[in-house]
Protein backbone atom coordinates (compact mmCIF):
# COMPACT_ATOMS: atom_id res chain seq x y z
CA UNK A 1 0.00 0.00 0.00
CA UNK A 2 1.25 3.50 -0.79
CA UNK A 3 2.58 5.63 2.03
CA UNK A 4 1.45 9.18 2.70
CA UNK A 5 4.04 10.77 0.41
CA UNK A 6 3.03 8.56 -2.51
CA UNK A 7 -0.63 9.46 -1.96
CA UNK A 8 -0.05 13.14 -2.67
CA UNK A 9 3.25 13.52 -4.48
CA UNK A 10 1.42 13.52 -7.81
CA UNK A 11 -0.81 16.33 -6.58
CA UNK A 12 2.17 18.49 -5.64
CA UNK A 13 4.52 17.77 -8.55
CA UNK A 14 6.83 20.63 -9.42
CA UNK A 15 5.90 22.81 -6.45
CA UNK A 16 9.36 22.82 -4.90
CA UNK A 17 10.78 25.92 -3.22
CA UNK A 18 13.20 28.20 -4.99
CA UNK A 19 16.82 28.42 -3.72
CA UNK A 20 16.33 31.93 -2.31
CA UNK A 21 13.79 30.66 0.22
CA UNK A 22 14.95 31.12 3.84
CA UNK A 23 13.45 27.71 4.57
CA UNK A 24 15.25 26.10 1.68
CA UNK A 25 17.63 24.10 3.86
CA UNK A 26 17.15 23.08 7.47
CA UNK A 27 20.13 22.82 9.81
CA UNK A 28 22.18 19.70 9.23
CA UNK A 29 20.34 18.37 6.17
CA UNK A 30 20.27 19.10 2.45
CA UNK A 31 17.78 21.25 0.61
CA UNK A 32 16.34 18.16 -1.07
CA UNK A 33 15.80 16.43 2.26
CA UNK A 34 14.26 19.60 3.73
CA UNK A 35 11.74 19.72 0.90
CA UNK A 36 11.08 15.97 1.08
CA UNK A 37 10.44 15.98 4.82
CA UNK A 38 8.10 18.96 4.64
CA UNK A 39 6.07 17.31 1.87
CA UNK A 40 5.93 14.07 3.88
CA UNK A 41 4.45 16.02 6.79
CA UNK A 42 2.03 17.80 4.47
CA UNK A 43 1.01 14.44 3.00
CA UNK A 44 0.21 13.09 6.44
CA UNK A 45 -2.03 16.11 7.09
CA UNK A 46 -3.83 15.60 3.78
CA UNK A 47 -4.60 12.01 4.66
CA UNK A 48 -6.08 13.10 8.02
CA UNK A 49 -8.37 15.75 6.54
CA UNK A 50 -11.37 13.56 5.78
CA UNK A 51 -11.87 12.92 9.47
CA UNK A 52 -10.99 16.47 10.56
CA UNK A 53 -13.37 18.33 8.26
CA UNK A 54 -16.38 16.23 9.27
CA UNK A 55 -16.01 16.89 12.98
CA UNK A 56 -18.96 18.85 14.42
CA UNK A 57 -18.46 22.60 14.13
CA UNK A 58 -15.50 22.36 11.76
CA UNK A 59 -14.25 25.71 10.51
CA UNK A 60 -11.09 26.91 8.84
CA UNK A 61 -9.52 29.40 11.24
CA UNK A 62 -6.26 31.29 11.63
CA UNK A 63 -5.35 29.00 14.51
CA UNK A 64 -5.98 25.88 12.43
CA UNK A 65 -3.89 27.20 9.56
CA UNK A 66 -1.03 27.99 11.94
CA UNK A 67 -1.41 24.53 13.48
CA UNK A 68 -0.99 23.00 10.03
CA UNK A 69 2.08 25.17 9.41
CA UNK A 70 3.52 23.96 12.70
CA UNK A 71 2.83 20.34 11.81
CA UNK A 72 4.60 20.70 8.46
CA UNK A 73 7.66 22.65 9.65
CA UNK A 74 7.95 22.02 13.38
CA UNK A 75 10.77 19.48 13.12
CA UNK A 76 12.61 21.50 10.50
CA UNK A 77 12.30 25.09 11.73
CA UNK A 78 10.96 24.98 15.31
CA UNK A 79 11.41 28.72 15.91
CA UNK A 80 9.41 29.71 12.83
CA UNK A 81 6.82 26.96 12.55
CA UNK A 82 3.22 27.80 13.33
CA UNK A 83 3.53 31.57 13.69
CA UNK A 84 2.33 34.37 11.45
CA UNK A 85 4.83 36.90 10.16
CA UNK A 86 5.48 39.71 12.63
CA UNK A 87 8.69 41.44 13.70
CA UNK A 88 12.12 39.88 13.98
CA UNK A 89 15.29 41.70 15.05
CA UNK A 90 13.19 44.91 15.12
CA UNK A 91 12.26 44.59 11.43
CA UNK A 92 8.87 43.77 9.96
CA UNK A 93 8.89 40.37 8.31
CA UNK A 94 7.87 41.34 4.80
CA UNK A 95 7.78 38.67 2.10
CA UNK A 96 7.97 39.06 -1.65
CA UNK A 97 6.86 36.54 -4.24
CA UNK A 98 6.23 36.30 -7.95
CA UNK A 99 2.95 35.97 -9.81
CA UNK A 100 2.26 35.32 -13.48
CA UNK A 101 0.98 38.26 -15.53
CA UNK A 102 -0.23 38.23 -19.13
CA UNK A 103 -1.18 35.42 -21.48
CA UNK A 104 0.80 32.24 -22.07
CA UNK A 105 2.58 33.96 -24.98
CA UNK A 106 3.27 37.19 -23.10
CA UNK A 107 3.76 35.63 -19.66
CA UNK A 108 5.99 37.55 -17.28
CA UNK A 109 6.49 37.59 -13.53
CA UNK A 110 5.26 40.42 -11.35
CA UNK A 111 6.59 40.88 -7.82
CA UNK A 112 4.02 41.04 -5.04
CA UNK A 113 4.45 41.82 -1.37
CA UNK A 114 2.46 39.91 1.22
CA UNK A 115 0.01 41.71 3.49
CA UNK A 116 1.79 43.91 6.04
CA UNK A 117 2.40 41.94 9.25
CA UNK A 118 0.43 44.49 11.29
CA UNK A 119 -2.68 43.79 9.20
CA UNK A 120 -2.05 40.10 8.66
CA UNK A 121 -4.00 38.40 11.43
CA UNK A 122 -7.12 40.45 10.73
CA UNK A 123 -6.83 39.73 7.00
CA UNK A 124 -6.43 35.98 7.50
CA UNK A 125 -9.40 35.97 9.87
CA UNK A 126 -11.47 37.77 7.21
CA UNK A 127 -10.46 35.22 4.57
CA UNK A 128 -11.38 32.31 6.83
CA UNK A 129 -14.68 33.87 7.90
CA UNK A 130 -15.64 34.53 4.28
CA UNK A 131 -15.12 30.87 3.39
CA UNK A 132 -16.83 29.54 6.50
CA UNK A 133 -19.91 31.65 5.82
CA UNK A 134 -20.00 30.58 2.17
CA UNK A 135 -19.60 26.94 3.19
CA UNK A 136 -22.53 27.08 5.61
CA UNK A 137 -24.69 28.71 2.95
CA UNK A 138 -23.81 25.96 0.50
CA UNK A 139 -24.50 23.20 3.02
CA UNK A 140 -27.81 24.75 4.13
CA UNK A 141 -29.02 25.57 0.62
CA UNK A 142 -32.17 23.95 -0.75
CA UNK A 143 -31.35 20.75 -2.66
CA UNK A 144 -30.42 21.59 -6.22
CA UNK A 145 -30.02 25.33 -5.60
CA UNK A 146 -26.24 25.30 -5.03
CA UNK A 147 -24.07 24.14 -7.92
CA UNK A 148 -20.60 22.64 -8.14
CA UNK A 149 -19.47 25.95 -9.62
CA UNK A 150 -20.73 27.79 -6.52
CA UNK A 151 -18.72 25.45 -4.30
CA UNK A 152 -15.50 25.63 -6.30
CA UNK A 153 -15.73 29.42 -6.45
CA UNK A 154 -15.75 29.60 -2.64
CA UNK A 155 -12.80 27.19 -2.48
CA UNK A 156 -10.84 29.01 -5.18
CA UNK A 157 -11.35 32.32 -3.40
CA UNK A 158 -10.03 30.90 -0.12
CA UNK A 159 -6.97 29.36 -1.78
CA UNK A 160 -6.01 32.40 -3.85
CA UNK A 161 -6.57 34.89 -1.03
CA UNK A 162 -4.38 32.89 1.36
CA UNK A 163 -1.60 32.80 -1.21
CA UNK A 164 -1.95 36.53 -1.85
CA UNK A 165 -1.79 37.34 1.88
CA UNK A 166 1.29 35.09 2.35
CA UNK A 167 0.77 34.73 6.12
CA UNK A 168 4.05 32.93 6.90
CA UNK A 169 7.70 33.67 6.27
CA UNK A 170 7.72 30.55 4.11
CA UNK A 171 5.66 27.45 3.41
CA UNK A 172 2.62 29.40 2.25
CA UNK A 173 1.87 27.18 -0.74
CA UNK A 174 2.08 24.01 1.31
CA UNK A 175 -0.34 25.29 3.97
CA UNK A 176 -2.68 26.81 1.37
CA UNK A 177 -2.63 23.48 -0.48
CA UNK A 178 -3.79 21.73 2.69
CA UNK A 179 -6.47 24.40 3.18
CA UNK A 180 -7.62 23.96 -0.42
CA UNK A 181 -8.23 20.27 0.11
CA UNK A 182 -9.77 20.76 3.54
CA UNK A 183 -12.23 23.17 1.92
CA UNK A 184 -13.02 20.71 -0.89
CA UNK A 185 -13.48 17.76 1.46
CA UNK A 186 -15.62 19.82 3.84
CA UNK A 187 -18.04 20.27 0.93
CA UNK A 188 -17.89 16.54 0.09
CA UNK A 189 -15.80 17.22 -3.01
CA UNK A 190 -12.72 15.19 -4.01
CA UNK A 191 -9.10 16.28 -4.04
CA UNK A 192 -7.90 18.13 -7.12
CA UNK A 193 -4.51 17.79 -8.79
CA UNK A 194 -2.37 20.40 -10.54
CA UNK A 195 -0.07 18.33 -12.77
CA UNK A 196 0.91 21.47 -14.73
CA UNK A 197 2.64 24.00 -12.47
CA UNK A 198 2.61 26.71 -15.15
CA UNK A 199 -1.16 26.34 -15.54
CA UNK A 200 -1.58 26.55 -11.77
CA UNK A 201 0.53 29.71 -11.59
CA UNK A 202 -1.35 31.30 -14.49
CA UNK A 203 -4.66 30.74 -12.68
CA UNK A 204 -3.28 32.18 -9.45
CA UNK A 205 -1.85 35.13 -11.38
CA UNK A 206 -5.30 35.94 -12.74
CA UNK A 207 -6.73 35.72 -9.22
CA UNK A 208 -4.08 38.12 -7.90
CA UNK A 209 -5.10 40.81 -10.41
CA UNK A 210 -8.38 41.21 -8.51
CA UNK A 211 -10.54 42.36 -11.42
CA UNK A 212 -13.22 40.91 -13.70
CA UNK A 213 -14.23 37.93 -11.52
CA UNK A 214 -10.60 37.10 -10.68
CA UNK A 215 -11.29 33.72 -9.04
CA UNK A 216 -13.54 32.42 -11.81
CA UNK A 217 -10.86 30.78 -13.96
CA UNK A 218 -9.41 28.90 -10.99
CA UNK A 219 -12.91 27.91 -9.86
CA UNK A 220 -13.70 26.65 -13.37
CA UNK A 221 -10.51 24.59 -13.37
CA UNK A 222 -11.49 22.95 -10.08
CA UNK A 223 -15.04 22.27 -11.27
CA UNK A 224 -13.88 20.86 -14.62
CA UNK A 225 -11.37 18.61 -12.88
CA UNK A 226 -14.04 17.26 -10.53
CA UNK A 227 -16.47 16.70 -13.40
CA UNK A 228 -13.73 14.84 -15.24
CA UNK A 229 -13.38 12.40 -12.35
CA UNK A 230 -17.00 11.34 -12.89
CA UNK A 231 -16.56 10.70 -16.62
Amino acid sequence: MNGPREEVVGDFVGFSDRPESPFYCATGITAVETWSRSVDSMATLLLELSAVVHEPGFQITTELLCHWHGRIFGDLFPEEAGRLRWRKADDWEHVYFGGHVGTVRSRRTKEYRGIHPKKLRKRVEEICEEFNEARIELIDAEPGSASLDDATYAVARLYAKLLRAHPWVDGNLRVAFVALHAALLSLDLPRVMFPDLERHDDLIGVAFRNDNLPYLQLANYLADYIRGLAD
